[in-house]
């Protein structure tokens, strides 16, 4: 759609400014990473989103604030920047990840928006990387010291192998005397009476000594909804998992010293009992996170050159099409809830139809229409719509061409023939997704076409909100005429021409559908009207192709 000059100048005396807060975003500074360490950085790597930020708050605020003395869970900031990694299972084929010194958090599918603790220490054991619920990529068992300095060479990732799932006939209530040496097993009867090294429990038939179990179902200080107060740390099993090798004893160099550690291997960490540390820093969750980065980024962490990249990373929500002649939209996840109401200037949708596409922004419970299925899709918010998931397929993105000219940090483009939308940093493709540009016409009072070239944000006027009207009421030539209220987040980036979110149509990818402007859904236009002013826009058609006519 777009809207007319006299129309657009009504608006001038309302236009938003966005000046102050897109300084405080770009004022965020540029993290770099290098042979799989973090270097320096002022401020640290902040949080890809809220999720990693409370999952991390709950254990590790209390620390930071000095509310109590004890070993991190996570560490004391983010050890890398937000990322996406391939993860097959996901609804855009990519996750999101953020990296911690002890482990990773990860978000499969951005619907639910669930922060899980990957398997780390099983894929650096086993030397597969999982990349899909039944994915394994093949990455070589990691060399890297699972304790201690970094110059150690030994136990490692890689020699737990021998001992991976290898129960000992150990009962509950015995010490732990056998050590993991590199010359093969040996004893260590050294701490014989100390009863933290007693088999407490067994999990996953494997022996777990008492100084773990208690760190495991420790209660303390945690930090939830603002505030502070006791409760159990960590679900054992979201953090740590079940162990994966027996515990043993071994000798490791710590800060230049030889020390007896007790150390276990879980799913997700890595356990270690030291004697000789104070009593609150006896057990510790190994550097796991950091470990990982190593062997999965040996020529250091993929880096992003502007921080506002950050808003697209991970950011990906899922396109599903309708396959049913129609599907009602409700207004609550039941068949009860009514459809939204549909006014000349707020037309919200209230039937999708065969072909149409709706971009989830989360999914919820609801009304079981299916036996056993009672899960519902969000596609809009203010007013929420619902559309039940019985009668949607999941869409897989096809790929989208780099123009020939790219440019420094973010970019835009549009491209006509697919329909599509992307989002770059320099060459790297960050973001995808679908929009619907103008219908192109032979006849010039009829041409709707989206100009293509090269084109910036226009920072003199980008309304959150506006009214659009344009087109003409003679029908002798088509009539046209609309008038639309409430359109989001509106990115002028050529005259009259915009991209902007669309609540009235669901044929995003399928064909143009505007009066010249690049319709896109509310989500996709929030992000870029987080863009800085002078963002370059680029619009093409590739050279002979007609605009996508897919139904």
């Amino acid at each position: 759609m777009k809207t007319s000059v006299l129309n657009r100048s009504k608006q001038g005396e309302r236009r938003l400014r966005l000046a102050l807060a897109l300084m405080f975003l770009l004022s965020v500074g540029v993290v770099a990473f290098g042979s799989g360490t973090a270097q320096a950085a002022d401020p640290p790597p902040s949080f890809g989103n809220s999720s990693f930020r409370a999952t991390w708050e709950r254990t590790d605020q209390p620390i930071a604030s000095g509310k109590t003395a004890r070993s991190w869970y996570w560490g004391p900031q983010p050890y890398s920047i937000s990322l996406t990694e391939k993860y097959a299972d996901s609804p855009s084929g990519q996750r999101e990840v953020q990296y911690f010194d002890k482990a990773r958090m990860e978000i499969n599918n951005p619907t639910r928006n669930q922060v899980t603790n990957g398997l780390l220490v099983v894929e650096m054991i086993n030397g597969r990387r999982q990349e899909g619920d039944k994915l394994f990529v093949d990455g070589g068992a990691a060399v890297i010291p699972v304790a201690g300095d970094p110059t150690n060479t030994w136990p490692t990732y890689a020699s737990l192998g021998s001992v991976y799932l290898q129960p000992r006939p150990l009962e509950i209530g015995q010490p732990v005397v056998t050590s993991f040496l590199p010359t093969g097993m040996g004893k260590q009867e050294g701490f014989k009476g100390d009863v933290q090294t007693n088999l407490a429990v067994k999990q996953n038939g494997l022996g777990i000594p008492q100084a773990f179990w208690e760190f495991l179902n420790r209660k303390g200080q945690v930090y939830l909804s603002g505030d502070y107060g006791e409760a159990t740390i960590s679900d054992w099993l979201f953090s740590t998992g079940l162990p994966v090798t027996e515990a043993y004893w071994t000798k490791v160099t710590v800060g230049g010293i030889s020390r007896d550690v007790l150390f276990q291997a879980f799913e997700r960490r890595l356990l270690t009992y030291t004697p000789s540390n104070p009593a609150s820093f006896q057990v510790e969750m190994g550097n796991v996170g950091q470990a990982y980065v190593t062997w999965r980024y040996p020529k250091g962490l993929p880096q992003v050159s502007t921080p506002i990249a950050n808003i697209f990373l991970g950011q990906q929500p899922q396109w599903y099409e309708v396959t049913g002649d129609v599907l009602n939209v409700r207004t609550a996840p039941n068949t009860d809830a009514p459809n939204p109401e549909r006014t000349a200037t707020h037309p919200y949708l209230q039937k999708l139809f065969k072909g149409n596409r709706v971009q989830v922004l989360r999914s919820v419970k609801g009304e079981e229409i299916e036996k056993g299925n009672d899960l519902w899709y969000q596609f809009y918010e203010k007013p929420d719509l619902f559309v039940y998931s019985g009668y949607v397929r999941k869409m897989n993105l096809q790929d989208l061409p780099t123009p020939a000219k790219t440019y420094a940090g973010v970019w835009v483009t549009v491209d006509l023939t697919r329909q599509m939308l992307g989002v770059y940093d320099g060459t790297r493709l960050i973001y995808k997704t679908f929009i619907a540009s103008g219908i192109p016409n032979d006849d010039p009072l009829k041409d709707h076409s989206t100009p293509t070239g090269t084109y910036k944000i226009d920072g003199s006027y980008r309304p959150k909100s506006q009214t659009m009207e344009g087109g003409t009421a003679d029908k002798a030539i088509g009539g046209d005429y609309y008038k639309i209220d409430d359109i989001r987040y509106v990115n002028y980036f050529f005259q009259d021409y915009a991209i902007h979110g669309s609540y009235w149509h669901a044929r995003f990818g399928t064909y143009p559908q505007s009066h010249g402007c690049v319709n896109a859904t509310d989500y996709d236009a929030s992000l870029i009207f987080q863009l800085k002013a002078g963002t370059p826009v680029v619009v093409f058609r590739e050279s002979g192709a007609a605009p996508n006519q897919a139904g």
